[in-house]
């Protein structure tokens, strides 16, 4: 397995860990639905960052296939 391999596998991760800390924020914090629920916004942020990190795992993984054909 590749550096770039190993980065993209990485940032995998750390998109799981940050979407199942939103997941677990969101549950805890749902009872107070407010927008001065720290938790809240905390973990709906959480949720938006875990999505981000996925896309750019599946566009580093893009960007070093293409760099292998050319």
């Amino acid at each position: 397995m590749n550096n770039e391999q190993k980065a993209a596998d990485t940032l995998k991760w750390f998109a799981w860990a940050a979407t199942l800390i939103g997941v677990l924020l969101f549950a805890i914090n749902l009872n107070d639905f407010r927008a001065e629920n720290f938790g809240l916004m905390a973990s709906i942020g959480f949720l938006i960052a875990g999505m981000n990190i996925f896309l750019l795992s599946t566009v580093f993984r893009l960007l070093h296939i293409k760099k292998q054909e050319a």
